[in-house]
């Protein structure tokens, strides 16, 4: 007689239907600044939507990202995200950093699982460790020390870890910029693809004008002192069957040099 198999089938990755993200009159200084970081920023990020927040440095783009993900409490205005007013991180909004900061004794499976171990869900860990590095193709690496991987793969172990607690946002600041180009440019197409897939809404900081261009479906392009948002560019459709990624750079080249007043070369990828 055949015994049938009590062990659980392997967890698929949820597909989640994306935050919709309000943000609503943020003003920020920071204590003894002379001048404003932020003022008055408003604006509506739908679900499933991929935004790039662009600008150069010093615009108040990192600060703006730190308080949609509840990392810092503005000095006027609110966060929304599901209608939730945001006062505090969450598992349902995951903000990936320029470095992985990973835990260098671990394995990537340990690394990958470390969400799920903190929210009580460690059972769930051997079955979606699996499904997500398949997902940003570390398969055969489970066991293998994340001191041995190359940069690029290290952030892939970062973003699996983003991913095992199934947010419903993912909120980057320039995780890519410290990449050589050929595996900075693969992990921004990856994270795009990543995002459809999942039906993530993807809130992007960046001052690379291609980076904007390949990841994003709209731009938002922000200006310094104090820093406010100059202008609201749609990039691509997310209906398209194909994303044409020169026209979204011509498009966002030419809006940022109306906005902002400078020009960018016609090689000029970062501003």
């Amino acid at each position: 007689m055949q015994h049938k198999s009590s062990a659980p089938p392997p967890a698929e990755v949820t597909r989640q239907p994306g935050a919709h993200i309000r943000v609503a009159g943020i003003t920020h200084q920071y204590r003894h600044a002379k001048e404003k970081a932020l003022e008055n920023i408003g604006f509506t990020i739908e679900p499933g939507e991929r935004v790039a927040l662009i600008g150069r440095s010093g615009c108040g783009k990192s600060t703006l990202l730190h308080i949609v993900a509840g990392l810092l409490k503005p000095s006027c205005g609110e966060v929304r995200i599901d209608g939730e007013r945001v006062d505090r991180p969450s598992p349902r909004w995951i903000m990936m950093f320029q470095q992985p900061s990973l835990l260098p004794w671990l394995t990537v499976s340990g690394n990958v699982a470390l969400g799920l171990r903190f929210t009580g869900r460690r059972s769930e860990a051997p079955f979606r460790i699996a499904n997500l590095l398949r997902l940003v193709e570390l398969e055969g690496l489970a066991d293998r020390n994340v001191q041995e991987l190359s940069g690029g793969q290290q952030q892939r172990v970062a973003l699996a870890r983003s991913l095992a607690l199934e947010p419903e946002a993912l909120l980057l600041d320039e995780p890519f910029s410290a990449l050589d180009a050929f595996t900075r440019s693969t992990l921004q197409r990856d994270v795009r693809r990543i995002a459809r897939e999942l039906s993530l809404t993807l809130l992007i900081v960046t001052h690379d004008i291609n980076e904007a261009a390949v990841m994003a479906d709209r731009a938002l392009i922000m200006t310094p002192h104090p820093g406010r948002i100059r202008a609201d560019i749609l990039l691509k459709s997310q209906t398209a069957g194909a994303d044409n990624v020169e026209e979204a750079r011509r498009i966002l080249v030419e809006a940022y040099e109306s906005a902002a007043g400078l020009t960018i070369g016609a090689e000029g990828a970062s501003i």
